[in-house]
């Protein structure tokens, strides 16, 4: 398989990781609309760091309206650059890390609130086929028909989708739209002909939805860019968003680690708006990580959001799966076939780079793909049995094996062996 590669939100963890990291740095370099990506390392040490954006401070949208925080972001030269996700995003174009660290501090004498800016990378280890492989065509995989009663809306935040519509019937019912769509050649400042880091990477995610759950009505987010960053303010707008369109299952295939580990204040606000507007009623399904340890790992970590370790084929728990006492399912994560874009693999992040035709399909690994097997599985379970979404998750999580540290294991979906 190509790209066999640490993803980017186990920075530290692949011995090509920091080259990796400096190679998608420098493609976005000079971007005024894209966070500029910085490493720190985590209070608590252990593998790999946290992303943060580069001079950037989030803080609640009420606090700014203290007059000694006001002050505080006058003195140090710091400008609102946005509003989302219920949160003010502040950038100072030339602080480094111990400037913004001590403004942060500096609010919080003041009785402001602030955190760096995290940042989340998509939850996927590998992918690679030449193309579709016999099985994965659509004389094995028939795109639904739509002759079944809608089932309930599902949300992927992701990297969005692409504007075309696949020929093979796959995915045809997501709307597209310009906040939506997956760019795929995006970097570096333009067209260079390949596919971007993790271009279709959303795309994949919706199709397993798909796969476990024909009828469910599918909408795809974009919150992440096609190198696979997002900021907490994207993803905590995003989930806003799905939420308040109607989506009562929505699944997150990407992760967070701050530099403290405490949960990042956009997700976590989102989380807890959606629980309390819902009363519990709405499920978050997310991806436990690939870190291959307890650390916290958001938004999986947070409580009310069901965390989905990753499995072999074999559902033995995944070397690099993140895990831990808050995860409450697992499945299959380790060469899961799915849908996938057309165009070519760089050479800059593949040892051996690979072609994908129209209306593709790929082999990828990562708790990215577990997460939306369980998305799915609930969605059918509620179209199925008529029931609403929470119950459908109690039901769920009442079968599969008991895995210490990886909930309830489950085959859904086959991996490759």
């Amino acid at each position: 398989m190509a790209r066999q590669l640490a993803e980017l939100n186990s920075v530290g963890s692949s011995p090509r990781a920091p080259e990796l990291l400096g190679i998608l740095r420098g493609r976005r370099s000079g971007r005024q609309d894209l966070a500029q990506i910085e490493v720190l390392p985590r209070k608590r040490g252990g593998a790999g760091g946290s992303l943060i954006a580069r001079g950037e401070i989030v803080m609640p949208a009420d606090s700014f309206a203290s007059p000694e925080v006001n002050a505080v972001v006058k003195a140090r030269g710091f400008d609102q650059v946005a509003e989302r996700g219920g949160l003010r995003v502040l950038r100072h174009g030339g602080a480094f890390q111990a400037r913004v660290r001590e403004t942060i501090d500096e609010f919080r004498r003041e009785g402001g609130a602030g955190w760096f800016h995290a940042v989340g990378a998509m939850a996927a280890v590998g992918k690679g086929t030449g193309g579709p492989e016999p099985v994965d065509g659509p004389g094995a995989f028939a795109a639904p028909t739509g002759d079944r009663q809608p089932g309930p809306r599902v949300a992927v935040i992701d990297t969005g989708i692409p504007a075309s519509r696949r020929g093979d019937g796959w995915l045809d019912a997501v709307p597209r739209d310009a906040d939506n769509v997956d760019l795929l050649d995006a970097f570096p400042c333009g067209r260079d002909g390949f596919l971007d880091f993790q271009a279709g990477h959303g795309t994949f995610v919706a199709g397993i939805v798909q796969r476990v759950a024909p009828g469910a009505d599918i909408r795809v987010y974009r919150a992440a860019d096609s190198d696979g960053f997002a900021t907490d303010a994207d993803i905590a707008a995003a989930l806003r968003r799905a939420y308040a369109d109607g989506a009562r299952i929505i699944n997150l295939s990407l992760g967070i680690r701050t530099p403290d580990d405490e949960p990042p204040p956009g997700l976590a606000g989102a989380v807890a708006h959606i629980h309390a507007d819902s009363g519990g009623q709405t499920v978050i399904v997310a991806a436990a990580g690939n870190f291959g340890d307890e650390d916290p790992c958001w938004p999986g970590s947070l409580a009310g959001v069901e965390a989905v370790a990753g499995l072999t084929a074999e559902l033995q728990p995944s070397r690099w799966s993140s895990h831990g006492d808050h995860v409450r399912f697992s499945a299959v994560a380790e060469g899961i076939r799915s849908t996938f874009v057309p165009g070519n693999e760089s050479p800059v992040f593949d040892r051996e780079p690979e072609s994908f035709p129209e209306d593709a399909w790929a082999l990828w690994s990562g708790t990215s793909f577990a997460a939306p097997q369980i998305a799915g599985a609930i969605a059918r379970i509620c179209q199925e049995l008529e029931m609403p979404p929470r119950e459908a998750t109690d039901l769920l999580a009442e079968r599969g094996l008991a895995i210490s540290k990886f909930g309830r294991g489950m085959r859904i979906l086959e991996g490759v062996r």
